[in-house]
């Protein structure tokens, strides 16, 4: 008997910029990842300025639809077009501006709309107050990233969303392992040999706060005095960093390792991976350091508490306290043992938690759902 072809369903990531962030990431991840058995996905944004050959590599389509002024009725109807010409059944935005023309595009296109709210920016901005509730009301799901993200989305901003959803952010545990650091990129770092590291991944952004970072490392390393700072990231704050880390007399012990493409390599140099956000989501980064196995100093801001579990997988301070960050650096640092129980105790849970398979199942189950409609 002949096989009869089922047509697959045709999914549109949609952005304001494609940049190097972790929401771009994670709609990177699941444009590559999501099954084209079962679905047809693509990309589409304002603006792109990373993950061309990525996505290039992997064959997903990327359109650029340039966005010119404040209401633009050329992208509407540009966008409007395009979900027509592909077909698009579900579109996927992830941001608020990529979302409200992602909504109107769909409605004249009859596309289903999915809406993935990352972290706290999308309602910090000056429009959210009028289309965070328009968008709720009519979006086929809004999805949160966190379960805090939901309750603050509810109980504190005063959303209705009419479906709203909760899958966590996840990460390739096959890429992030635990292993021995390789000597060489000490080397290349200027680390002692015998010398204890905190690292950290992210853009050097105020709410970030990694001024209060650099204050806990150099009380933590009056405990432990052979202890290293590594910071893999750039950004505005560099300056300012690099000048508190020479007023604090710990210059010599603080790596600025810029921007890289071998943050796998980097995190299996650390020992303690470290967050001082003011703010933060489902921490791409930190989940990435937990698969690597290693235990997690942070602060106990939005999604972290979700994601460490405080005394087994890591220790958690209040934002913007220095002394107490300080202490959860030096206790894990002068600890060995206890650092290699949190570390796999960590990666356990990215395993069962946080794990980019997971994340993507759920999702494609997500557009099965809406894309039937």
């Amino acid at each position: 008997m002949a096989m009869i072809a089922t047509q697959s369903t045709p999914v549109l990531h949609l952005l304001d910029a494609l940049l190097c962030g972790g929401a771009e990431r994670l709609a990177v991840e699941l444009a590559i990842r999501t099954s084209v058995e079962r679905f047809s996905p693509a990309l589409a944004c304002f603006r792109q300025e990373a993950f061309a050959d990525e996505l290039a590599a992997a064959g997903r389509p990327v359109h650029v639809v340039p966005k010119r002024r404040a209401f633009d009725l050329g992208l509407l109807l540009a966008l409007r077009r395009l979900l027509r010409r592909e077909h698009v059944a579900v579109v996927h935005a992830h941001d608020l501006q990529s979302a409200t023309y992602g909504l109107m595009a769909g409605r004249l296109a009859r596309a289903a709309v999915v809406l993935t709210v990352h972290g706290l920016g999308i309602f910090r901005q000056a429009r959210s107050a009028r289309l965070l509730p328009f968008l709720a009301r009519r979006a086929d799901r809004m999805v949160f990233v966190g379960h805090w993200l939901e309750r603050f989305a509810i109980e504190e901003f005063g959303l209705r969303p009419r479906h709203p959803v909760v899958v966590h952010n996840g990460v390739d545990v096959g890429a992030f392992c635990p292993g021995a650091p390789d000597p060489v990129l000490r080397d290349e770092l200027g680390i002692p040999a015998d010398a204890r590291v905190v690292g950290t991944v992210g853009n050097l952004r105020a709410v970030k706060d990694y001024p209060c970072l650099v204050r806990a490392f150099a009380a933590a390393r009056a405990r432990v005095p052979d202890a290293a700072l590594v910071f893999v990231g750039d950004g505005e704050e560099r300056p300012r960093l690099e000048a508190l880390a020479r007023e604090l007399d710990v210059a010599d012990a603080v790596c600025f390792a810029g921007a890289r493409t071998d943050v796998p390599r980097l995190l299996r140099l650390f020992d303690v991976f470290a967050l001082s956000s003011q703010t933060e989501g489902i921490s791409v980064a930190l989940l990435e350091a937990m698969a690597t196995g290693l235990p997690a100093a942070v602060t106990d801001t939005g999604g972290n508490p979700e994601v460490v579990e405080r005394g087994r997988t890591g220790l958690l301070a209040p934002v913007g306290d220095s002394e107490q960050l300080g202490a959860a650096l030096a206790d894990l640092l002068a600890d060995p043992n206890r650092c290699a129980a949190f570390g796999s105790a960590a990666r356990e849970r990215v395993e069962q938690e946080f794990s980019l398979g997971r994340m993507v199942r759920e999702y494609e189950s997500l557009y099965d759902a809406v894309g039937r409609r």
